[in-house]
Protein backbone atom coordinates (compact mmCIF):
# COMPACT_ATOMS: atom_id res chain seq x y z
CA UNK A 1 0.00 0.00 0.00
CA UNK A 2 2.80 2.37 1.06
CA UNK A 3 4.74 2.04 -2.22
CA UNK A 4 1.57 2.35 -4.08
CA UNK A 5 0.83 5.67 -2.51
CA UNK A 6 4.79 6.86 -2.75
CA UNK A 7 4.38 5.70 -6.39
CA UNK A 8 1.13 7.99 -7.09
CA UNK A 9 2.78 11.04 -5.44
CA UNK A 10 6.05 10.65 -7.13
CA UNK A 11 3.74 10.20 -10.83
CA UNK A 12 1.88 13.37 -9.52
CA UNK A 13 5.00 15.16 -8.81
CA UNK A 14 6.32 14.38 -12.31
CA UNK A 15 3.38 15.38 -14.28
CA UNK A 16 3.16 18.66 -12.55
CA UNK A 17 6.59 18.87 -13.68
CA UNK A 18 6.01 18.17 -17.52
CA UNK A 19 3.56 20.45 -17.42
CA UNK A 20 5.08 23.28 -16.37
CA UNK A 21 8.43 22.32 -18.39
CA UNK A 22 6.80 21.69 -21.58
CA UNK A 23 3.95 24.82 -21.84
CA UNK A 24 4.03 26.60 -24.96
CA UNK A 25 4.84 30.20 -24.19
CA UNK A 26 1.54 33.10 -23.64
CA UNK A 27 1.82 35.23 -26.43
CA UNK A 28 2.75 32.73 -28.81
CA UNK A 29 1.09 34.41 -32.03
CA UNK A 30 2.44 33.30 -34.89
CA UNK A 31 2.06 29.49 -33.98
CA UNK A 32 -0.87 28.67 -35.98
CA UNK A 33 -4.41 28.25 -34.82
CA UNK A 34 -4.78 24.30 -36.08
CA UNK A 35 -1.36 23.64 -34.44
CA UNK A 36 -2.08 25.19 -31.31
CA UNK A 37 -5.36 23.08 -31.44
CA UNK A 38 -3.32 19.97 -31.82
CA UNK A 39 -1.17 21.05 -29.16
CA UNK A 40 -3.59 21.32 -26.31
CA UNK A 41 -5.17 17.80 -27.48
CA UNK A 42 -2.20 16.03 -27.43
CA UNK A 43 -1.39 17.25 -24.11
CA UNK A 44 -4.44 16.85 -22.57
CA UNK A 45 -4.27 12.91 -23.55
CA UNK A 46 -0.38 12.85 -22.28
CA UNK A 47 -2.06 14.66 -19.09
CA UNK A 48 -5.07 11.94 -18.72
CA UNK A 49 -4.12 11.26 -15.00
CA UNK A 50 -6.64 8.32 -14.61
CA UNK A 51 -5.21 6.54 -18.35
CA UNK A 52 -1.62 7.70 -16.75
CA UNK A 53 -2.43 6.27 -13.37
CA UNK A 54 -3.77 2.99 -15.55
CA UNK A 55 -0.24 2.56 -17.53
CA UNK A 56 1.65 2.68 -14.52
CA UNK A 57 0.11 0.58 -12.37
CA UNK A 58 -0.69 -2.07 -15.18
CA UNK A 59 4.09 -2.42 -15.06
CA UNK A 60 2.75 -3.35 -18.99
CA UNK A 61 6.29 -3.25 -20.89
CA UNK A 62 4.84 -1.82 -23.76
CA UNK A 63 2.20 0.43 -22.67
CA UNK A 64 5.14 2.05 -20.57
CA UNK A 65 7.32 2.61 -23.60
CA UNK A 66 4.34 4.01 -25.35
CA UNK A 67 4.05 6.40 -23.07
CA UNK A 68 7.07 7.40 -22.77
CA UNK A 69 7.84 7.89 -26.01
CA UNK A 70 4.54 10.14 -26.59
CA UNK A 71 6.37 12.25 -23.50
CA UNK A 72 9.16 12.24 -26.03
CA UNK A 73 7.80 13.24 -28.84
CA UNK A 74 5.92 15.97 -27.25
CA UNK A 75 8.39 17.63 -25.45
CA UNK A 76 9.82 17.73 -28.84
CA UNK A 77 7.38 19.08 -30.62
CA UNK A 78 7.37 21.98 -27.80
CA UNK A 79 11.06 22.96 -28.77
CA UNK A 80 10.16 22.81 -32.18
CA UNK A 81 7.21 25.30 -31.47
CA UNK A 82 9.19 27.51 -29.23
CA UNK A 83 12.06 28.16 -32.39
CA UNK A 84 9.24 28.29 -35.58
CA UNK A 85 9.49 24.96 -36.58
CA UNK A 86 6.04 24.28 -36.88
CA UNK A 87 6.45 21.38 -39.64
CA UNK A 88 8.34 19.58 -37.25
CA UNK A 89 6.32 20.63 -34.36
CA UNK A 90 3.12 18.62 -36.16
CA UNK A 91 4.86 15.97 -36.98
CA UNK A 92 5.75 15.09 -33.29
CA UNK A 93 2.90 16.10 -32.07
CA UNK A 94 0.89 13.54 -34.40
CA UNK A 95 4.04 10.50 -33.09
CA UNK A 96 2.65 11.94 -29.75
CA UNK A 97 -0.96 11.19 -29.75
CA UNK A 98 -0.45 8.25 -31.94
CA UNK A 99 2.08 6.59 -29.34
CA UNK A 100 -0.56 7.81 -26.32
CA UNK A 101 -3.68 6.64 -28.33
CA UNK A 102 -1.26 3.09 -28.41
CA UNK A 103 -0.53 3.10 -24.61
CA UNK A 104 -4.17 3.46 -23.61
CA UNK A 105 -4.93 0.67 -26.25
CA UNK A 106 -2.89 -1.72 -24.28
CA UNK A 107 -4.55 -1.21 -20.95
CA UNK A 108 -8.11 -0.27 -21.73
CA UNK A 109 -10.40 0.12 -18.45
CA UNK A 110 -13.79 -1.57 -18.40
CA UNK A 111 -15.53 1.93 -20.10
CA UNK A 112 -12.82 2.52 -22.66
CA UNK A 113 -13.46 -1.15 -23.36
CA UNK A 114 -17.03 -0.73 -23.55
CA UNK A 115 -17.22 2.27 -25.95
CA UNK A 116 -14.20 0.56 -27.76
CA UNK A 117 -16.61 -2.73 -28.80
CA UNK A 118 -19.79 0.05 -29.68
CA UNK A 119 -17.47 1.10 -32.35
CA UNK A 120 -16.32 -2.27 -33.70
CA UNK A 121 -19.86 -3.41 -33.66
CA UNK A 122 -20.97 -0.17 -35.64
CA UNK A 123 -18.03 -0.26 -38.38
CA UNK A 124 -18.72 -4.32 -38.25
CA UNK A 125 -22.45 -3.84 -38.94
CA UNK A 126 -21.61 -1.21 -41.91
CA UNK A 127 -19.20 -3.90 -43.13
CA UNK A 128 -21.50 -6.77 -42.82
CA UNK A 129 -24.57 -5.25 -44.69
CA UNK A 130 -21.98 -3.79 -47.39
CA UNK A 131 -21.38 -7.24 -47.60
CA UNK A 132 -24.68 -8.22 -47.98
CA UNK A 133 -25.65 -5.98 -50.74
CA UNK A 134 -22.42 -7.20 -52.91
CA UNK A 135 -23.43 -11.02 -52.19
CA UNK A 136 -27.59 -10.26 -52.92
CA UNK A 137 -26.17 -8.50 -56.31
CA UNK A 138 -23.77 -11.90 -57.20
CA UNK A 139 -26.89 -13.56 -56.55
CA UNK A 140 -28.84 -11.90 -59.01
CA UNK A 141 -26.02 -12.15 -61.69
CA UNK A 142 -25.54 -15.60 -61.54
CA UNK A 143 -28.05 -16.61 -63.91
CA UNK A 144 -30.36 -19.60 -63.79
CA UNK A 145 -30.29 -21.90 -60.76
CA UNK A 146 -31.88 -25.18 -60.20
CA UNK A 147 -34.57 -25.21 -57.60
CA UNK A 148 -32.04 -26.97 -55.07
CA UNK A 149 -29.67 -24.33 -55.70
CA UNK A 150 -32.58 -21.37 -55.13
CA UNK A 151 -33.58 -23.62 -52.03
CA UNK A 152 -30.20 -23.08 -50.89
CA UNK A 153 -29.45 -19.42 -51.39
CA UNK A 154 -33.12 -18.76 -49.80
CA UNK A 155 -31.84 -20.51 -46.48
CA UNK A 156 -28.60 -18.77 -46.33
CA UNK A 157 -30.56 -15.29 -46.74
CA UNK A 158 -32.72 -16.18 -44.21
CA UNK A 159 -29.93 -17.45 -41.82
CA UNK A 160 -27.84 -13.86 -42.74
CA UNK A 161 -31.17 -11.88 -41.90
CA UNK A 162 -31.79 -13.78 -38.59
CA UNK A 163 -28.30 -13.42 -37.77
CA UNK A 164 -28.05 -9.89 -38.64
CA UNK A 165 -31.56 -8.98 -36.52
CA UNK A 166 -30.30 -10.95 -33.81
CA UNK A 167 -26.82 -8.70 -33.68
CA UNK A 168 -28.72 -5.83 -33.73
CA UNK A 169 -30.76 -6.81 -30.76
CA UNK A 170 -28.11 -7.89 -28.46
CA UNK A 171 -26.63 -4.15 -29.43
CA UNK A 172 -29.57 -2.47 -28.39
CA UNK A 173 -29.31 -4.29 -25.25
CA UNK A 174 -25.45 -3.43 -24.88
CA UNK A 175 -24.57 -7.01 -25.54
CA UNK A 176 -22.03 -6.21 -27.77
CA UNK A 177 -19.91 -9.32 -27.74
CA UNK A 178 -22.94 -11.44 -28.65
CA UNK A 179 -23.44 -8.55 -31.09
CA UNK A 180 -20.18 -9.01 -32.35
CA UNK A 181 -20.37 -12.47 -32.57
CA UNK A 182 -23.54 -12.65 -34.37
CA UNK A 183 -21.72 -10.38 -37.09
CA UNK A 184 -18.86 -12.37 -37.52
CA UNK A 185 -21.44 -15.75 -38.10
CA UNK A 186 -23.09 -13.76 -40.73
CA UNK A 187 -19.94 -13.09 -41.96
CA UNK A 188 -19.11 -16.50 -42.35
CA UNK A 189 -22.46 -18.01 -43.72
CA UNK A 190 -22.00 -14.53 -46.74
CA UNK A 191 -18.89 -16.25 -47.47
CA UNK A 192 -19.51 -19.55 -47.48
CA UNK A 193 -22.59 -18.79 -49.80
CA UNK A 194 -20.52 -16.70 -52.59
CA UNK A 195 -18.69 -19.34 -52.60
CA UNK A 196 -21.04 -21.40 -53.97
CA UNK A 197 -22.23 -18.68 -56.23
CA UNK A 198 -19.07 -17.98 -57.76
CA UNK A 199 -16.74 -20.23 -57.06
CA UNK A 200 -14.55 -18.30 -54.92
CA UNK A 201 -13.62 -17.11 -51.50
CA UNK A 202 -12.95 -13.43 -52.60
CA UNK A 203 -15.73 -10.87 -51.67
CA UNK A 204 -15.91 -7.30 -51.78
CA UNK A 205 -15.93 -5.60 -48.72
CA UNK A 206 -16.55 -1.59 -50.59
CA UNK A 207 -19.48 -0.09 -50.09
CA UNK A 208 -21.43 0.01 -54.19
CA UNK A 209 -23.44 3.10 -54.64
CA UNK A 210 -25.65 2.91 -58.00
CA UNK A 211 -25.31 7.20 -57.77
CA UNK A 212 -23.36 9.99 -56.34
CA UNK A 213 -26.12 11.22 -54.53
CA UNK A 214 -26.64 7.60 -52.92
CA UNK A 215 -22.79 7.82 -51.91
CA UNK A 216 -22.92 11.16 -50.27
CA UNK A 217 -26.12 9.94 -48.06
CA UNK A 218 -24.18 6.75 -47.01
CA UNK A 219 -21.15 9.02 -45.88
CA UNK A 220 -23.59 11.62 -44.49
CA UNK A 221 -24.79 8.81 -42.13
CA UNK A 222 -21.52 7.28 -41.56
CA UNK A 223 -20.55 10.93 -39.82
CA UNK A 224 -23.96 10.94 -38.20
CA UNK A 225 -22.95 7.68 -35.86
CA UNK A 226 -19.55 9.58 -35.65
CA UNK A 227 -21.46 12.01 -33.94
CA UNK A 228 -23.63 10.06 -31.97
CA UNK A 229 -20.35 8.56 -29.73
CA UNK A 230 -19.40 11.78 -28.98
CA UNK A 231 -21.67 12.55 -25.99
CA UNK A 232 -21.26 8.80 -25.15
CA UNK A 233 -17.49 9.10 -24.59
CA UNK A 234 -17.59 12.36 -22.98
CA UNK A 235 -19.95 10.46 -20.63
CA UNK A 236 -17.99 7.25 -20.18
CA UNK A 237 -14.27 9.28 -20.05
CA UNK A 238 -15.13 12.12 -18.08
CA UNK A 239 -11.88 13.96 -19.77
CA UNK A 240 -10.54 17.00 -18.71
CA UNK A 241 -12.54 20.93 -19.22
CA UNK A 242 -9.79 21.60 -21.57
CA UNK A 243 -10.31 18.07 -23.72
CA UNK A 244 -14.02 19.07 -23.78
CA UNK A 245 -13.47 22.47 -25.37
CA UNK A 246 -11.43 21.09 -27.78
CA UNK A 247 -14.14 18.55 -28.64
CA UNK A 248 -16.78 21.48 -28.79
CA UNK A 249 -14.44 23.28 -31.08
CA UNK A 250 -14.16 20.55 -33.33
CA UNK A 251 -17.79 19.15 -33.36
CA UNK A 252 -18.34 23.12 -34.99
CA UNK A 253 -15.79 22.71 -37.59
CA UNK A 254 -17.72 19.41 -38.59
CA UNK A 255 -20.70 21.56 -38.50
CA UNK A 256 -19.60 24.17 -40.71
CA UNK A 257 -17.85 21.09 -43.10
CA UNK A 258 -20.99 19.42 -42.93
CA UNK A 259 -23.01 22.80 -44.10
CA UNK A 260 -20.58 23.25 -47.26
CA UNK A 261 -21.62 19.94 -48.20
CA UNK A 262 -24.99 20.50 -48.22
CA UNK A 263 -24.13 23.65 -50.08
CA UNK A 264 -22.60 21.68 -52.80
CA UNK A 265 -24.76 18.47 -52.92
CA UNK A 266 -28.02 21.24 -53.71
CA UNK A 267 -25.58 22.00 -56.51
CA UNK A 268 -25.38 18.47 -57.47
CA UNK A 269 -21.68 19.05 -57.15
CA UNK A 270 -20.99 15.56 -55.17
CA UNK A 271 -17.32 15.16 -55.67
CA UNK A 272 -17.12 18.37 -53.50
CA UNK A 273 -19.83 17.82 -51.21
CA UNK A 274 -17.99 14.20 -50.15
CA UNK A 275 -15.08 15.72 -49.72
CA UNK A 276 -16.26 18.01 -47.33
CA UNK A 277 -18.61 15.44 -45.54
CA UNK A 278 -14.62 13.39 -44.90
CA UNK A 279 -13.18 16.81 -43.93
CA UNK A 280 -15.91 16.82 -41.02
CA UNK A 281 -16.06 12.96 -40.36
CA UNK A 282 -11.98 13.29 -39.78
CA UNK A 283 -12.63 16.05 -37.36
CA UNK A 284 -15.33 14.04 -35.23
CA UNK A 285 -12.47 11.14 -35.31
CA UNK A 286 -10.32 14.24 -33.63
CA UNK A 287 -13.19 14.84 -31.15
CA UNK A 288 -13.37 11.17 -30.02
CA UNK A 289 -9.86 11.26 -29.51
CA UNK A 290 -9.83 14.47 -27.31
CA UNK A 291 -12.55 12.69 -25.83
CA UNK A 292 -10.61 10.03 -24.93
CA UNK A 293 -12.05 7.19 -27.16
CA UNK A 294 -9.12 5.94 -29.54
CA UNK A 295 -10.98 5.38 -32.90
CA UNK A 296 -8.65 3.78 -36.06
CA UNK A 297 -7.92 7.28 -38.25
CA UNK A 298 -9.01 7.02 -42.06
CA UNK A 299 -7.15 6.65 -44.95
CA UNK A 300 -7.78 8.44 -47.98
CA UNK A 301 -8.22 4.53 -49.52
CA UNK A 302 -11.01 4.44 -46.70
CA UNK A 303 -12.83 7.66 -48.35
CA UNK A 304 -13.22 6.57 -51.99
Amino acid sequence: MMRWVFVALSWGLAQIAFAQAQAVPQGSANIPASLVQKQALARSLIEDASAAGRIQASQDAEALRLFALAKDSYASAITAMKVGNYSNAEKQLNEAMVAMSKARQQVPDAAALAVKQRVEYEEKLKSVESLKKSYLGYLKSSGQKSGKDKETEESANLGINRLMDAARKHAAENQLVDALRALEKAEQVMRAATKRVLGSTQLDYTPKFETPAEEYAYELERNRSYLELIPVAIAEFNPTDEAKKNVVGLVERNRLALDQAREYAGQKEYRQALASVHTGTGYLLLALTAAGLVVPQETKADQK
